[in-house]
């Protein structure tokens, strides 16, 4: 394993921590068993052009998590955030 596939395995694992972290103090219960993070950054590209990236982090990369369970958790999230919007929370 090459020097940059230990640091990002070493960054997921961190990433994982973190996420157990706060889980944890926004007092989620029990063990977590999925968990995807979704980011977007913005850039200009050599041309001026601006350029949106937006990407997944599943664990350990997304190598082994099925594509029916990231879409899953993903459907779900976004039904539950479309009904905090219908109901109007903040």
């Amino acid at each position: 394993m090459g020097d940059q596939a230990l640091e990002l395995k070493a960054a997921y694992e961190r990433l994982e921590t973190a996420i157990d972290e706060v889980a944890r103090l926004e007092s989620f219960e029990g063990v977590m068993t999925e968990w995807v993070v979704i980011c977007a950054s913005q850039r200009y590209a050599d041309d001026g052009a601006g350029v949106t990236q937006v990407g997944t982090l599943l664990p350990e990369g997304g190598g082994h998590v099925p594509y029916h369970r990231t879409m899953g958790l993903l459907d779900y999230a976004l039904t539950r955030m479309r009904a905090e919007v219908a109901r109007g929370d903040d």
